[in-house]
């Protein structure tokens, strides 16, 4: 254990001289000392500089005669500032620091007091107006044994009350005050309680002290320990009958001592959490509120709860409710709790939350040989912490209660001088220690300046360790919550607060604690106050959840904030280790005990049963659990049923009682594991809605974004993500941050709800893939892992993934269709995707395999398609001759290379085929000459062949302007007329410049042919007749032959003279119209200028 006190010389002997001390008190900074003659010694206790140097005192006044009698006891009232001296059987008051009598209760005591005692409590009485609290009171009460009365002094603020008096049925040996009861402890070894008015009672008649009934604890009297002995420490083991120390008082007649000791207790109110308007505790107060609040896993204290007396007989002290009733044993069955001294107890103190007590020199004692001692105890549990000699051995005080046990046993210590200590005192004004000690040792002889009987006096003071150094010393042991209850049930955090950064790591340690005792929901309260690194919280669970962020048990505390992994992991072993050497030792008293009684010794169960017993030693390692369940639970699981079997029980009953354990444990372990990653998921759900807050608070410039990709984390770069808000991480950690959160979600839902995978996986998420793809594989959750990768623009390993499914598919269509709809809406951005995952499903079907590039989709209408007709015409020449058909015909793309590209294809597949020409392909070709104007025809012309594709090559011409040339293909080679005349019909619509031309042109091939051709007269006249309105006469009279029969030409004539005529009418119709226009413009003319207009001042 730690060493909380340590002790040092505060009072000299030079200085407190040979008069023998009988009372001392010390008041906030004096120490007041009252001796056998009456005289009152007054000492300034001035505090040291540093906290590793001790105190001293200085003697600032001496008053002789202060008393003509030896002082007994001293005291202070504090709402007085008054002194309290008893002596010789009577009690007065002084003035303090003046020492002038205040007043004196002589008339009242006639001399019989033996011992007082003080209680102050600040009293809130009940306000008129039920919004207004009342004004606080002070109250103070002093208790005084009179032989067998017992006096009741009050004052109110000041203000002295009434006094009130109590019979007793014996004498008074020791009393204490809890609220307004007092326990006494009569001279005959009983105990009684005396209840005083309630406070809140403000009628006129007043309600009585009452003295209850006397009753006697029922204890086992443990043998006096011999002077040379020395058993061993705490407990009641080896003891004898138990009676009642009432009998025992009968045996002894009246007893010197029946000491009852206060236990101090301080109101904690104002030290829980102030809670907001939405109920949840203030950020700032969490670090001072995690000691108290419930939502830390503390129970409610009732400020109205009845307290606690210490009684102390003789080496026993034991812990009484004030109501008379023992403290509750920890278990049923068990006795009640209480403390066994090697030595008899002098004297004894409450400090919480110690209790220290001052133990008679005894050879059994653990302190310095013949030398008094201090015994530390806790008083939660009443263990043994620390053993101080008084005066210490060394001049260092024992660091642990081994090293002072060790110094106890040194029998070759020098043989020192006789030493008596008493008159332990604490700190009267202040409920933080230091204490006083004095000690009384004879002069031995032949020293300087002695005398026969002469005696050495000195005070000595016991300072504790400042909390910070207790709460380290027991923090390495791994004993924090140790360290932490200790803290609780001192006063010292009640007025002073710890170092913040201590405060926030005991607050986290203890955040653990409710994790490895099964409180998950307190647990996952607390992680989410004190805004833990997800990443650590995540550790603690098995690796099915945690993923790459396992941690052994072991090193749970490190990440936490507690002792290295490796000094862990070697007191676990050192457990281990005792609890196989507590088996053993076990084994061994069992064999003993059957040789004695003749009968076989059994052998150990772990050694020779087999089956289910070996099964459930191995279901007690298995480390499915482990970050679950705590070391020392999985031990206890191990041997609990080999603790607690039937030594008679045959090898069938243990196996059965093991299997039985066996399941039992396993279903507990069932709940926890549920329960705790329940709670994990509700730690998550609200870790991710923090971080999306904290998120989109960011400037969009230096947000970062889910589906960005990043360098992979390692375990201890996530572990060592700060323990900050999640509003003051840089963006960076934001994102690592949300990375563990999302992952070990995705793990979390994996495990208990499956069904919450899909929609996690459809939302924008921040998973790490590499550690869930796996699981989700594993779990056949194809399609979930899908929109993961989606969501991730991991779009090759989506194509990866589809593939392997359609493995399972036997339908054409199902095989390719998801992949298809898949690449339909991954869009322009992942075109390398695309195109290279299109190889693959063309392969199988190669109309799904265009419908990825002309589906009626936005995504596929934007791809790029100068690459994507790149990659068709690597797959095939069809299939890229079906997408330039869809662009430029559905899509209406003009692009001059789209157009030349699908030209060169049907030019490539009619010249291809090996049985003719193909029709159906010569015809694709003709109609994108004939429609299309984004093709550059010169480029064309020259891939054609020349004496194939007449049409194509007209076509081709007539877009070059040769119009002349594509006449004579159509005339001479095609002899096609009807096609020559919708040739010049769509260059007169098309070609303004050509119209007064283009007729003639074609008039003057049919009349004017080449040398190897005939005279085209038919043609020419029925040009004639149907274009005669196009065709100037004058040059058509020009082309025809001298001999035409007037008939012949006779339509044309007629339609030309008509023609000539309509235009005579039309021009003068036209100039009749303007000559009409001008005059009506004349006489508009003539009417304004006969207007008259007068100008007045008026109509300026």
């Amino acid at each position: 254990m730690h060493a909380p006190f340590s002790v040092s010389p505060l009072i000299r002997p030079d200085v407190l001289g040979p008069e023998p001390i009988t009372a001392t008190l010390l008041h906030a900074d004096r120490v007041v000392l009252g001796t056998e003659r009456g005289t009152l010694l007054v000492f300034d206790l001035s505090r040291a500089s540093s906290s590793s140097a001790p105190p001293s005192a200085t003697l600032v006044n001496r008053h002789d005669g202060f008393s003509k009698k030896p002082i007994e006891q001293l005291g202070v009232v504090k709402e007085l500032n008054a002194l309290v001296c008893l002596s010789g059987g009577d009690l007065t008051l002084h003035s303090f620091p003046d020492l002038a009598v205040l007043s004196t209760f002589a008339s009242q005591t006639r001399g019989t007091a033996s011992l007082f005692a003080l209680s102050t409590q600040v009293h809130h009485p009940a306000s008129s107006s039920s919004d207004a609290p009342g004004i606080p009171e002070i109250h103070t009460t002093l208790a005084l044994a009179c032989k067998r009365r017992l006096l009741l002094l009050s004052w109110v603020d000041g203000t002295w009350n009434p006094q009130l008096e109590v019979s007793l049925p014996h004498q008074v040996r020791g009393m204490a005050f809890d609220a307004r009861r007092l326990v006494c402890g009569f001279s005959t070894g009983e105990y009684g309680v005396v209840t005083l008015p309630s406070l809140d009672d403000d009628s006129a008649t007043k309600a009585q002290p009452v003295l209850g009934d006397l009753f006697s604890l029922p204890l086992a009297l443990p043998e006096r320990p011999s002077r040379t002995s020395v058993p061993g420490l705490g407990g009641l083991s080896g003891l004898g009958n138990v009676v009642s120390l009432g009998a025992l008082g009968a045996l002894s007649k009246k007893l010197e001592k029946n000491g009852v000791v206060a236990v101090p207790r301080a109101s904690r109110k104002g030290k829980l959490p102030q809670r907001s308007a939405s109920g949840e505790p203030d950020k700032l107060d969490v670090e001072k509120a995690w000691l108290w609040g419930k939502e830390w896993g503390w129970e409610d204290e009732d400020e109205a709860a009845e307290g606690e007396v210490f009684v102390v007989r003789e080496n026993i002290a034991l812990p009484l409710l004030s109501s008379g009733k023992s403290r509750s044993p920890p278990q049923p069955g068990l006795p009640a709790p209480s403390i066994t001294y090697p030595s008899s107890v002098d004297e004894s103190l409450v400090v919480p939350p110690y209790v220290v007590s001052l133990l008679s020199p005894s050879a059994a004692s653990p302190a310095s040989s013949g030398s008094p001692s201090l015994a530390v105890h806790t008083l939660d549990s009443l263990a043994q912490v620390q053993v101080l000699a008084v005066p210490p051995s060394s001049a260092s005080p024992p660091v642990s209660l081994a090293a002072s046990s060790l110094a106890a046993l040194d029998k070759n210590a020098a043989s020192k001088p006789a030493t008596v200590a008493r008159l332990l005192t604490v700190s009267s004004s202040t409920r933080k220690p230091p204490l006083l000690v004095l000690t009384a040792s004879s002069v031995a002889p032949g020293a300087p300046m002695s005398t026969p009987g002469s005696v050495e006096q000195t005070l000595w003071i016991a300072t504790m360790q400042p909390w910070p150094a207790q709460l380290e010393e027991l923090g390495e042991e791994g004993k924090w919550e140790e360290g932490i209850r200790l803290l609780r049930g001192s006063f010292d955090v009640m007025s002073e607060s710890l170092p913040p950064p201590l405060s926030r790591r005991l607050a986290i340690l203890h955040s653990l604690n409710l994790f490895e005792t099964h409180r998950y929901d307190l647990a996952i309260d607390a992680f989410i106050s004190l805004d833990l690194n997800p990443a650590r919280v995540v550790a603690l669970y098995p690796r099915a959840i945690s993923g790459k962020l396992f941690l052994e048990h072991s090193a749970h505390e490190e990440a936490f904030g507690g002792r290295p992994q490796h000094r862990v992991a070697a007191a676990i072993e050192a457990e281990e280790e005792r609890q196989r050497e507590e088996e053993e030792r076990r084994r061994v008293e069992r064999e003993q005990e059957a040789q004695a009684k003749g009968s076989p010794a059994p052998s150990s169960p772990s050694k020779r049963v087999k089956g289910p017993v070996a099964a459930a030693a191995a279901a007690a390692d298995d480390d499915d659990a482990a970050s679950i369940r705590t070391v020392g639970s999985r031990l206890g699981v191990k041997r609990s049923w080999l603790r607690e079997r039937d030594a008679s029980a045959t090898l069938d009953e243990i196996a059965e009682q093991a299997a039985k354990e066996q399941e039992r444990q396993a279903k507990v372990d069932a709940r926890n594991r549920s329960r705790a990653v329940d709670e994990l998921i509700r730690y998550l759900t609200d870790r991710r809605q923090k971080y999306s807050q904290a998120l989109a608070a960011l400037l969009p410039s230096s947000r970062p974004s889910a589906s960005s990709a990043r360098p992979t984390a390692s375990p201890s770069e996530l572990l060592d993500l700060p323990n900050d808000p999640l509003t003051k991480l840089e963006p960076a950690q934001l994102a690592r941050v949300a990375q563990v959160v999302d992952t070990a979600l995705f793990r979390a839902y994996l495990a208990t709800k499956p069904a919450m995978v899909g929609p996690l996986c459809r939302i924008e998420n921040w998973c790490e893939v590499a550690e869930v793809e796996g699981l989700l594989l594993e779990a056949r959750k194809y399609r979930e892992l899908l929109d993961l990768y989606n969501g991730k623009n991991m779009h090759v390993k989506s194509v990866e993934l589809l593939k392997q499914m359609s493995e399972d598919e036997d339908d054409p269509e199902e095989k390719v269709g998801p992949t298809v709809r898949y690449l339909q809406k991954l869009g322009a951005d992942h075109l390398e995707v695309i195109l290279d995952a299109s190889t693959w499903v063309f392969e199988q079907d190669k109309e799904a395999g265009l419908q990825i590039f002309i589906a009626d989709l936005e995504e596929v209408e934007t791809l790029p398609r100068h690459a994507v007709m790149a990659h068709l015409d690597k797959v095939g020449r069809d299939v890229c001759s079906r997408y330039l058909e869809h662009i430029i015909d559905v899509l209406d793309e003009q692009g001059a290379d789209f157009h030349e590209k699908l030209i060169e294809l049907y030019l490539a597949e009619v010249q291809s085929s090996a049985s003719g020409r193909d029709e159906t392909a010569y015809k694709k070709l003709l109609d994108l000459l004939e429609s299309s104007t984004s093709y550059r025809p010169e480029r064309v012309l020259g891939r054609l062949p020349t004496e194939d594709m007449h049409e194509v090559r007209a076509i081709l011409l007539g877009r070059l302007g040769r119009h002349e040339g594509a006449l004579q293909i159509y005339v001479y080679q095609l002899e096609d007329h009807a096609t020559a005349e919708q040739y010049c019909k769509r260059v007169w619509d098309s070609d303004e410049a050509m119209r007064p031309t283009i007729f003639h042109l074609l008039l003057r091939l049919y009349l004017r042919p080449r040398p190897d051709h005939p005279l085209l007269f038919a043609p020419a006249l029925s040009l004639l007749s149907t274009q005669a309105a196009r065709i100037d006469p004058i040059e058509a009279f020009d082309l025809l032959p001298p001999l035409v029969a007037l008939g012949d030409i006779r339509v044309y004539l007629e339609k030309t003279l008509r023609r000539r005529n309509e235009r005579a009418s039309e021009a003068k119709m036209v100039k009749a119209i303007g000559r009409s226009l001008l005059d009506q413009q004349e006489r508009e003319v003539v009417d304004l200028e006969e207007r008259r207009v007068k100008i007045t001042e008026g109509r300026v």
